[in-house]
């Protein structure tokens, strides 16, 4: 299964296969996506959730305040369906 993945204010574009995080997809497909420790402590991948569906493997990485925000930790989520994610720092 590929799911189709939309990054704005840049208009991006990619395509994330099964098992594969929105980073691993991203950086598989030549995007500039900020990351440092692919763990989900520094938060460089965080974007916010506009639309569509992720999962993430137990234990989640959410807080309250995260899941209010519509956050989503690029370096740790799984797509489950088509995503629209917004990061102020990726460029086109």
């Amino acid at each position: 299964m590929v799911f189709h993945i939309t990054i704005k204010p840049a208009g991006l574009s990619f395509e994330a296969e099964a098992g594969e995080t929105i980073l691993e997809a991203a950086l598989r497909h030549g995007i500039d996506f900020p990351h440092r420790c692919r763990q989900g402590v520094c938060t460089s991948c965080v974007c916010r959730l506009q639309q569509g569906e992720v999962r993430y493997a137990p234990p989640s990485p959410l807080s309250d305040i995260d899941k209010a925000q519509n956050f989503t930790y690029g370096c740790l989520a799984y797509p489950l369906t088509d995503l629209v994610l917004q990061h102020p720092f990726i460029q086109a």
